[in-house]
């Protein structure tokens, strides 16, 4: 396991912009949440034990064969200006005592784990698991699980968690063995949804810690596509309350190397029933939680009703979200998004994975740090 240091950000990027195209050749894009695949990206995780909220984290191995696989944690808690130690989110009102700030951070966590054939594996993320089961046995084919997962980094502690298939050397392989699934545990209530997978290519890949989505890897989608009701809805009695979305961003270029934290500017065409059009942006630095009225606002529900996102605003339940990921600056690496919606309904919710459409134009670009095989 290695533990790394924390890289704050000290602002976020508002502005207002339309859809814009960016020239260069498409690359392929296939990323799926029901087919087994080389990478597996679950963008959101979340533990607060305190408030009875945990992840469970279930990955499996779908082959006739071993598979060895490396994670990465992404801890994106924000820190308090005036008192460093105490975590907050800098997309909710009053994170921090005033006169303090919530100042977002980005931290990375990773570990090793083998997985014998035809098996998955289920931890709870706030406990982890310090040894896998078959570990000290051989199970029906006379092969052993080995490696260990870790606990939360911090509790409370909400970001991200990437896997990716490997050989016993710990270097990438183009072999598409894993499927995943995240349920997270709200006090009682539960939401599930699947885990992205990101399929090799076979043949492309070239055995390094450089990984290329839409050259090695099928790519990150073009636009992602969310149904959603507008947030405050009036539920129908005897239950009442209203509806609210939480929607969940993660780039698809990441580097785990360097430490390098990655900044994309989403944005957001919205269509109501009447086929109106509204459009704003934001940028995503690593990871994005956040409300759906947030995001052309101010934290907190006290200027929701002039949000773009709001049946306030638009006058029907549901709309149409389109999302793309746009430059804003020469990079080599693509500005590619994943997401997860979820929407609380009185003392419901659920989870989802969102819609794709299209191919990018630029490959996005995982960097992992050297390998360190174990002997797993």
């Amino acid at each position: 396991m290695r533990r790394v240091r924390w890289i704050q950000q000290l602002s976020v990027i508002f502005g207002v912009a339309g859809i814009v195209s960016v020239s260069g050749t498409p690359v392929a894009a296939d990323v799926s949440s029901t087919n087994p695949a080389a990478i597996l990206v679950f963008p959101k995780v979340v533990v607060d034990t305190s408030n009875n909220i945990d992840t469970f984290i279930q990955i499996s191995n779908t082959a006739d064969q071993p598979v060895n696989v490396r994670c990465f944690y992404v801890n994106a808690n924000g820190r308090c200006s005036t008192f460093p130690f105490q975590v907050c989110n800098p997309n909710r009102e009053n994170s921090c005592a005033f006169p303090g700030v919530c100042v977002p951070g980005w931290q990375e966590t990773d570990f090793a784990f083998r997985l014998t054939s035809k098996q998955p594996i289920v931890w709870r993320v706030s406990d982890g698991l310090p040894e896998l089961p078959l570990a000290d046995r051989p199970g029906p084919k006379g092969e052993f699980n080995s490696g260990s997962i870790p606990p939360s980094p911090d509790d409370p502690m909400i970001g991200e968690l990437k896997c990716v298939q490997v050989g016993d050397d710990e270097l990438p392989v183009d072999l598409n063995w894993l499927i995943g699934e995240a349920g997270i545990v709200d006090d009682g209530d539960t939401r599930i949804y699947n885990a992205y997978g990101i399929q090799a290519i076979e043949g492309a890949n070239n055995r390094d810690n450089t990984l290329v989505l839409g050259q090695e890897y099928n790519g990150c989608p073009n636009l992602l596509l969310v149904s959603h009701f507008f947030d405050g809805v009036s539920l129908p009695l005897p239950g009442g309350g209203t509806i609210r979305t939480d929607l969940t961003l993660v780039p698809c270029s990441q580097d785990f190397n360097f430490q390098a934290p990655r900044s994309v500017v989403a944005q957001y065409l919205v269509f109501n029933e009447f086929e109106q059009r509204f459009s704003t942006s934001r940028s995503v630095t690593c990871f994005q939680e956040i409300a759906l009225s947030d995001i052309d606002t101010r934290p907190g529900s006290g200027d929701d009703a002039f949000s773009i996102f709001n049946v306030a605003v638009q006058g029907t339940f549901t709309g149409q979200t389109i999302i793309r990921g746009v430059q804003t600056n020469a990079t080599d690496r693509g500005t590619g998004l994943l997401a997860i919606t979820e929407e609380f309904r009185g003392r419901g919710s659920d989870a989802n994975v969102v819609h794709q459409r299209g191919l990018r134009t630029q490959p996005d670009i995982i960097l992992l740090p050297a390998a360190q095989p174990t002997g797993l």
